[in-house]
């Protein structure tokens, strides 16, 4: 399989000179693989995978066509690129069709570490032993996916664009279970660099809050005080990164949409303590140097003291509205406070601890209200104190309310997706936070 730089680009090129057609572009993909799961207490699966993708796209006279394949034979790449041109021959023409970038200079973002790219089946095993010994003495089942990966991305066009980003990402989850079923923990951590992976910790803490959580009180639904963990603010947050988009809030269809028209562009959204940013060359969530119409990803502030400070443009609409063109966030880093997690439970008269949620889907996608449920571990908390385990909640909340209700905050840690990471599928910087009036609307049975 090609990997390297110069390799990448030549199949690229190979590809473009097999049309005629001046609008063709290529992205490839390659990727090496390897994971260890285990569940019981007991390893299940070990595999190392080497793959390649590739895909074709061409657009004639404004009309597009595009092939996917995985196979780089001279006959399956000419074949691809004559199904491509025969799909744009047989498509409509795309009303937002923008000519083809020209080429651009990426930002050089190191997130390739070779101790992760090295790494095999053998280097992981000592981090699911730890956890697999430490359940065995704690009388809890264990179940865990370690993953490591190395990817190497590539685009170009006839233009004479091309990009390369060579990236390592290692992650850890481990859910642990009482055996009685009324106890569940969870914890995961993802890092570019496996040496800061702490398969350890990682399993302490799913197994502590497994135990933790065993035999969960009742607590009736309602509008609760909430402690959320960075992981549970994570999902919530990778919904908002959705909707950072000028378009959208321009023909009023999120929550930037100002009702005379327009957007909400230097005006106040949420409170004043949430200052949110991205950052493709953060070295713990490094992204692609990228966005999804190939724009080179930049430093960007999103809001400050609760204030929008900009918008995403794709290309079409930057040019009906006579703006840059900018990427959307890939990676959100919220600013965070000082507090430690002990301090926001102290100051808390009555509230919850949630580790995390699951199972979200939108209720109202232009306000970004979501429904979901709490999981593997929710705690009652009194006068300042961690009181019981309580049963899970199913919530009905907007990110947006959410944001306006933050009263404090600790300081951001990394918040990383323990599989592979792809450009829009929420590696974060963030804090844990305690926020006012978090709506549960109902109990689940799930433990």
């Amino acid at each position: 399989m090609p990997h390297r730089q110069d390799e990448m680009k030549a199949l690229a090129e190979k590809v473009l000179r097999l049309t005629r057609v001046d609008d063709a572009a290529v992205t490839l993909t390659a990727n090496q693989h390897c994971q260890t799961r285990f569940a019981n207490n007991s390893v299940t699966t070990a595999g190392f995978t080497d793959n390649l993708s590739l895909s074709v796209r061409v657009s004639k006279d404004k009309k597009p066509g595009q092939v996917s394949l995985t196979e780089t034979s001279d006959a399956a790449l000419a074949r691809a690129v004559r199904q491509a041109e025969a799909i744009a021959e047989l498509s409509l023409p795309d009303p937002e069709y923008v000519e083809p970038l020209a080429p651009q200079s990426y930002p050089e973002i190191n997130a390739f570490y070779e101790e992760s790219a090295r790494a095999r089946t053998a280097d992981i095993l000592p981090a699911v032993r730890a956890v697999i010994e430490r359940a065995d003495r704690n009388k809890v089942n264990s179940f865990g996916y370690y993953s490591i990966s190395t990817r190497q991305d590539a685009i170009a066009n006839k233009r004479g664009l091309f990009g390369f980003h060579p990236a390592t990402w290692a992650g850890y989850v481990v859910t642990a279970r009482t055996p009685d079923g009324t106890g569940s923990g969870w914890a995961q951590q993802a890092s570019p660099r496996t040496s800061l992976v702490d398969g350890g910790q990682v399993g302490e803490t799913a197994i502590r809050k497994a135990v933790e959580s065993q035999q969960p009180r009742k607590l009736e639904p309602g509008k609760y005080t909430v402690i959320l963990e960075p992981a549970a603010l994570g999902r919530l947050l990778g919904f908002l990164s959705r909707n950072l988009s000028a378009r959208q809030a321009d023909e009023g269809r999120n929550f930037l949409s100002k009702r005379s028209g327009g957007n909400l562009l230097g005006e106040k959204v949420f409170g004043e303590n949430i200052t949110l940013r991205s950052d493709p060359s953060h070295a713990h969530v490094p992204t692609l140097p990228w966005g999804p119409s190939w724009l080179p990803a930049e430093k960007t502030l999103w809001a400050e003291k609760g204030i929008l400070k900009a918008l995403s443009y794709d290309r079409y609409w930057a040019r009906k509205s006579d703006q840059k063109p900018r990427a959307g966030p890939s990676n959100l880093i919220l600013e965070g406070g000082t507090s430690t997690v002990d301090d926001l439970i102290a100051s808390t008269d009555r509230g919850l601890l949630v580790t995390r949620f699951w199972y979200i889907r939108y209720l109202q996608p232009q306000t970004v209200h979501l429904t979901g449920l709490t999981r593997d571990g929710i705690f009652y908390i009194e006068k300042g104190k961690i009181q019981y385990p309580v049963m899970n909640f199913r919530f009905n909340e907007s990110v947006i309310n959410l944001l306006n209700n933050v009263e404090a905050m600790t300081p951001a840690v990394p918040v990383g997706n323990p599989y592979q990471p792809t450009p829009l599928n929420g590696n974060h910087i963030l804090p844990a936070v305690k926020v006012r009036e978090f709506n549960f609307s109902s109990l689940s049975d799930a433990v």
